[in-house]
Protein backbone atom coordinates (compact mmCIF):
# COMPACT_ATOMS: atom_id res chain seq x y z
CA UNK A 1 0.00 0.00 0.00
CA UNK A 2 0.96 3.94 -0.90
CA UNK A 3 3.20 5.26 1.96
CA UNK A 4 1.91 8.50 3.50
CA UNK A 5 4.51 11.70 2.86
CA UNK A 6 4.37 15.39 4.92
CA UNK A 7 7.15 17.60 3.91
CA UNK A 8 8.03 20.89 5.31
CA UNK A 9 9.64 23.98 4.44
CA UNK A 10 10.91 26.82 6.06
CA UNK A 11 13.23 29.72 5.18
CA UNK A 12 14.58 32.12 7.68
CA UNK A 13 12.78 34.82 9.35
CA UNK A 14 14.58 37.02 6.65
CA UNK A 15 17.33 37.41 4.35
CA UNK A 16 19.33 40.60 3.07
CA UNK A 17 19.84 40.77 -0.50
CA UNK A 18 17.99 42.15 -3.50
CA UNK A 19 14.12 43.14 -3.13
CA UNK A 20 11.49 41.75 -6.03
CA UNK A 21 9.90 45.06 -7.26
CA UNK A 22 6.37 44.11 -6.65
CA UNK A 23 2.77 45.36 -8.63
CA UNK A 24 0.32 45.17 -5.73
CA UNK A 25 -3.39 45.81 -6.40
CA UNK A 26 -5.16 46.62 -3.91
CA UNK A 27 -8.98 46.33 -3.97
CA UNK A 28 -11.62 46.57 -1.52
CA UNK A 29 -15.53 46.24 -0.60
CA UNK A 30 -17.70 49.54 -0.07
CA UNK A 31 -21.04 48.02 -0.70
CA UNK A 32 -23.39 49.36 1.48
CA UNK A 33 -23.09 46.43 4.17
CA UNK A 34 -19.61 47.75 4.79
CA UNK A 35 -21.08 51.08 6.41
CA UNK A 36 -19.69 51.79 9.78
CA UNK A 37 -17.29 50.35 11.08
CA UNK A 38 -16.25 47.89 8.91
CA UNK A 39 -15.70 50.80 6.24
CA UNK A 40 -13.67 52.92 9.19
CA UNK A 41 -11.28 49.77 9.67
CA UNK A 42 -10.96 48.90 5.84
CA UNK A 43 -10.37 52.75 5.22
CA UNK A 44 -7.47 52.52 8.03
CA UNK A 45 -6.26 49.08 6.90
CA UNK A 46 -5.80 50.32 3.14
CA UNK A 47 -3.73 53.14 4.23
CA UNK A 48 -1.35 50.89 6.50
CA UNK A 49 -1.18 48.61 3.53
CA UNK A 50 -0.08 51.80 1.85
CA UNK A 51 2.80 52.17 4.07
CA UNK A 52 4.03 48.83 3.32
CA UNK A 53 4.91 50.09 -0.56
CA UNK A 54 8.80 50.31 -1.24
CA UNK A 55 10.29 52.95 -3.93
CA UNK A 56 10.26 50.31 -6.26
CA UNK A 57 6.83 48.85 -6.29
CA UNK A 58 3.65 50.20 -7.96
CA UNK A 59 0.29 49.88 -6.99
CA UNK A 60 -3.51 49.91 -8.37
CA UNK A 61 -6.54 51.16 -6.11
CA UNK A 62 -9.67 50.11 -6.82
CA UNK A 63 -12.86 50.25 -4.62
CA UNK A 64 -16.15 48.57 -5.86
CA UNK A 65 -19.93 48.24 -4.89
CA UNK A 66 -22.64 48.07 -8.05
CA UNK A 67 -19.92 49.46 -9.98
CA UNK A 68 -16.20 49.44 -9.88
CA UNK A 69 -13.87 52.88 -9.21
CA UNK A 70 -10.27 53.63 -10.01
CA UNK A 71 -8.04 55.09 -7.99
CA UNK A 72 -5.72 55.61 -11.36
CA UNK A 73 -6.09 54.33 -15.04
CA UNK A 74 -3.07 51.56 -14.76
CA UNK A 75 -0.09 51.45 -12.30
CA UNK A 76 0.68 54.16 -9.86
CA UNK A 77 4.50 54.78 -8.96
CA UNK A 78 5.27 54.61 -5.17
CA UNK A 79 5.90 58.31 -4.44
CA UNK A 80 5.06 61.00 -1.67
CA UNK A 81 2.85 62.86 -3.87
CA UNK A 82 0.74 59.89 -4.94
CA UNK A 83 0.63 58.09 -2.07
CA UNK A 84 -0.72 61.60 -0.55
CA UNK A 85 -3.64 61.45 -3.38
CA UNK A 86 -4.49 57.77 -2.57
CA UNK A 87 -4.88 58.08 0.73
CA UNK A 88 -7.14 61.01 -0.23
CA UNK A 89 -9.14 58.54 -2.15
CA UNK A 90 -10.00 56.66 0.58
CA UNK A 91 -10.72 58.97 2.73
CA UNK A 92 -13.60 60.09 0.15
CA UNK A 93 -14.99 55.89 -0.08
CA UNK A 94 -18.25 55.87 1.10
CA UNK A 95 -19.94 52.55 1.23
CA UNK A 96 -23.31 52.31 -0.52
CA UNK A 97 -24.94 50.22 -3.43
CA UNK A 98 -24.50 46.13 -3.91
CA UNK A 99 -21.20 43.59 -4.40
CA UNK A 100 -20.21 43.29 -8.08
CA UNK A 101 -17.15 40.50 -7.51
CA UNK A 102 -16.66 39.97 -10.83
CA UNK A 103 -16.72 42.81 -12.36
CA UNK A 104 -13.84 44.08 -9.60
CA UNK A 105 -11.94 41.09 -10.01
CA UNK A 106 -12.42 41.19 -14.49
CA UNK A 107 -10.80 45.00 -13.39
CA UNK A 108 -7.56 43.96 -11.97
CA UNK A 109 -6.93 40.53 -13.65
CA UNK A 110 -5.34 39.92 -16.85
CA UNK A 111 -3.09 43.22 -16.45
CA UNK A 112 0.25 42.66 -18.05
CA UNK A 113 3.24 42.64 -15.94
CA UNK A 114 6.86 42.89 -16.58
CA UNK A 115 9.30 39.66 -15.75
CA UNK A 116 11.14 40.27 -13.09
CA UNK A 117 8.35 42.02 -11.25
CA UNK A 118 5.86 40.03 -8.47
CA UNK A 119 2.01 40.24 -9.16
CA UNK A 120 0.00 40.72 -6.08
CA UNK A 121 -3.69 40.81 -5.60
CA UNK A 122 -5.30 42.33 -2.20
CA UNK A 123 -8.89 41.45 -2.52
CA UNK A 124 -11.26 42.29 0.88
CA UNK A 125 -14.92 41.50 0.71
CA UNK A 126 -17.66 41.39 3.31
CA UNK A 127 -20.58 39.78 1.19
CA UNK A 128 -21.58 37.50 -1.60
CA UNK A 129 -21.82 38.46 -5.01
CA UNK A 130 -24.88 40.62 -6.02
CA UNK A 131 -24.66 42.45 -8.82
CA UNK A 132 -23.46 41.15 -12.33
CA UNK A 133 -22.13 37.39 -12.55
CA UNK A 134 -23.36 36.07 -9.11
CA UNK A 135 -22.41 32.33 -9.55
CA UNK A 136 -19.20 31.15 -7.66
CA UNK A 137 -17.85 28.52 -10.03
CA UNK A 138 -18.59 31.11 -12.96
CA UNK A 139 -16.41 33.89 -11.11
CA UNK A 140 -13.37 31.77 -9.83
CA UNK A 141 -13.10 30.40 -13.71
CA UNK A 142 -12.98 33.53 -15.03
CA UNK A 143 -10.88 34.70 -12.74
CA UNK A 144 -8.19 31.85 -13.21
CA UNK A 145 -8.47 32.32 -16.88
CA UNK A 146 -7.17 35.56 -16.35
CA UNK A 147 -5.04 35.52 -13.43
CA UNK A 148 -2.07 34.88 -14.95
CA UNK A 149 1.30 35.37 -13.03
CA UNK A 150 -0.17 37.00 -10.18
CA UNK A 151 -1.19 36.07 -6.94
CA UNK A 152 -4.20 36.75 -5.52
CA UNK A 153 -4.92 37.03 -1.76
CA UNK A 154 -8.39 37.46 -0.29
CA UNK A 155 -9.50 38.61 2.64
CA UNK A 156 -13.46 38.18 4.21
CA UNK A 157 -14.67 40.50 6.53
CA UNK A 158 -17.48 39.29 9.14
CA UNK A 159 -19.92 35.88 8.69
CA UNK A 160 -21.29 37.02 5.35
CA UNK A 161 -19.20 36.02 3.14
CA UNK A 162 -19.13 33.49 0.54
CA UNK A 163 -15.83 31.05 1.86
CA UNK A 164 -16.33 28.57 -0.81
CA UNK A 165 -16.06 31.47 -3.22
CA UNK A 166 -12.94 33.08 -1.88
CA UNK A 167 -11.22 30.09 -0.95
CA UNK A 168 -11.40 28.93 -4.68
CA UNK A 169 -10.12 32.67 -5.79
CA UNK A 170 -7.46 32.22 -3.07
CA UNK A 171 -6.75 28.65 -4.75
CA UNK A 172 -6.79 29.41 -8.03
CA UNK A 173 -4.24 32.69 -7.65
CA UNK A 174 -1.87 30.83 -5.86
CA UNK A 175 -2.21 32.88 -2.69
CA UNK A 176 -4.12 32.44 0.88
CA UNK A 177 -7.69 33.01 2.41
CA UNK A 178 -7.64 34.87 5.36
CA UNK A 179 -10.84 35.60 7.66
CA UNK A 180 -11.71 38.49 10.00
CA UNK A 181 -14.46 37.60 12.47
CA UNK A 182 -17.07 40.61 13.41
CA UNK A 183 -15.57 41.36 16.86
CA UNK A 184 -11.49 41.20 15.01
CA UNK A 185 -9.81 44.33 13.58
CA UNK A 186 -9.51 44.26 9.87
CA UNK A 187 -6.38 46.72 9.63
CA UNK A 188 -4.58 43.88 11.93
CA UNK A 189 -5.68 41.44 9.90
CA UNK A 190 -4.52 43.17 6.52
CA UNK A 191 -1.03 44.42 8.20
CA UNK A 192 -0.25 40.78 9.40
CA UNK A 193 -0.70 40.01 5.64
CA UNK A 194 1.51 42.72 4.07
CA UNK A 195 4.14 42.13 6.30
CA UNK A 196 4.02 38.79 5.70
CA UNK A 197 4.09 39.66 1.46
CA UNK A 198 7.04 42.21 1.70
CA UNK A 199 9.80 39.46 1.39
CA UNK A 200 9.06 36.22 -1.40
CA UNK A 201 11.79 33.90 -0.37
CA UNK A 202 10.76 31.57 -3.55
CA UNK A 203 8.47 31.93 -6.23
CA UNK A 204 7.13 29.42 -8.32
CA UNK A 205 8.16 26.45 -6.30
CA UNK A 206 8.22 22.93 -7.83
CA UNK A 207 9.26 19.72 -6.96
CA UNK A 208 11.93 18.34 -9.59
CA UNK A 209 13.31 15.07 -7.60
CA UNK A 210 12.35 12.54 -5.59
CA UNK A 211 13.82 8.92 -4.38
CA UNK A 212 10.28 7.82 -4.54
CA UNK A 213 7.04 8.16 -7.07
CA UNK A 214 5.17 11.20 -5.12
CA UNK A 215 0.82 11.83 -5.63
CA UNK A 216 -2.14 13.36 -4.19
CA UNK A 217 -0.09 15.93 -3.20
CA UNK A 218 -1.86 18.75 -1.11
CA UNK A 219 -1.69 21.39 -2.12
CA UNK A 220 -1.19 20.26 -5.60
CA UNK A 221 -0.42 23.70 -7.07
CA UNK A 222 2.77 24.90 -4.19
CA UNK A 223 2.04 28.44 -3.22
CA UNK A 224 4.99 31.03 -3.23
CA UNK A 225 7.01 30.61 0.22
CA UNK A 226 8.00 33.74 2.04
CA UNK A 227 10.40 34.69 4.64
CA UNK A 228 8.83 33.93 8.10
CA UNK A 229 6.38 31.39 7.31
CA UNK A 230 5.97 27.68 7.02
CA UNK A 231 4.72 25.39 4.07
CA UNK A 232 3.59 22.31 4.67
CA UNK A 233 3.29 19.69 1.96
CA UNK A 234 0.82 16.40 2.53
CA UNK A 235 1.01 13.11 0.19
CA UNK A 236 1.01 9.79 -0.88
CA UNK A 237 4.21 7.84 -2.14
CA UNK A 238 4.88 5.00 -4.21
CA UNK A 239 8.24 2.49 -3.93
CA UNK A 240 11.05 2.36 -1.60
CA UNK A 241 13.84 4.70 -1.87
CA UNK A 242 16.54 6.79 0.18
CA UNK A 243 17.90 10.24 -1.07
CA UNK A 244 16.75 13.91 -1.49
CA UNK A 245 14.07 15.65 -2.16
CA UNK A 246 14.66 18.42 -4.85
CA UNK A 247 12.65 21.93 -4.76
CA UNK A 248 13.52 24.60 -7.33
CA UNK A 249 12.05 28.27 -7.14
CA UNK A 250 12.87 31.49 -8.34
CA UNK A 251 14.53 33.70 -5.91
CA UNK A 252 14.99 37.63 -7.46
CA UNK A 253 14.56 36.60 -10.72
CA UNK A 254 17.29 33.19 -10.84
CA UNK A 255 16.00 30.00 -10.69
CA UNK A 256 17.55 27.77 -7.77
CA UNK A 257 17.33 24.34 -6.47
CA UNK A 258 17.88 23.03 -2.93
CA UNK A 259 17.85 19.87 -1.28
CA UNK A 260 15.61 18.73 1.41
CA UNK A 261 16.91 14.95 3.17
Amino acid sequence: EDGYAMLLLAPAEAEDGPVVPRDVAFVVDVSGSMSGQKMDQAKAALRQALGTLRGGDRFRLVAFSSGVRHFRDGWAPVTPEVLAEARDFIDRLNADGGTNIAGALDAVLGTSVPEGRLPLVLFMTDGIPSVGEDQPDRIAAMAAGRVGRARLFTVGVGTDVNTYLLDRLAKEGRGSAEYVAPEADVEVAIGTLMNKLRRPALVNLRIVESPVALRDLSPAQLPDLFYGEELVIFGRYRGQGSGTVVFEGERNGRRERFTAQ
